[in-house]
């Protein structure tokens, strides 16, 4: 497959994610990035990153929750990191679920957060399949680039 028909299908899967809403015009504009070639790299480290802080945010959310005594003020701390790290990317569905978990942790509802963490991992898992797709089609584009 040439450069020129990848890139287009790179761009076509960026914007299905933007019509299922995964994403929004800050992950869009990330993509465009792409295009310059000093930043050629730029959305593939930009989601690297993102998804392994987001990974160990998760974790020690999970690790908060479990004690016996929760430390809410920890866990809206985590989860506002969480929150700017999707608003960064332009992660929709992962931001607006982080919202329901900074007002779960708030309220310091123990209950309540380990429900909107479990939606909020599910709609970042959703997000993450979505972002390894993307990760491969653009690692075949630059082995393609590079080797010419």
């Amino acid at each position: 497959m040439s450069i020129h028909a990848l890139n287009f299908q790179t761009h076509n899967f960026i914007r299905s994610m933007w019509d299922d809403g995964l994403v929004n015009e800050q992950f869009v504009y990330l993509e465009t990035s792409r295009l310059h070639p000093l930043r050629r790299d730029a959305l593939l480290r930009a989601v690297t990153v993102y998804t392994l802080s987001s990974k160990s945010l998760f974790s020690a959310i999970t690790i908060q929750l479990e004690q016996q005594q929760v430390d809410f003020e920890r866990v809206s701390e985590l989860v506002r990191d969480l929150y700017a790290r999707s608003s960064s990317i332009g992660a929709e569905r992962v931001k607006h679920a982080c919202a329901e978990l900074i007002q779960a942790s708030e309220r310091k509802d123990k209950d309540y957060c380990s429900l909107a963490l479990y939606w909020t991992k599910h709609r970042f898992s959703c997000l993450r399949g979505k972002f390894e797709t993307l990760v491969k089609m653009e690692r075949s584009i630059l082995n393609l680039e590079n080797a010419q």
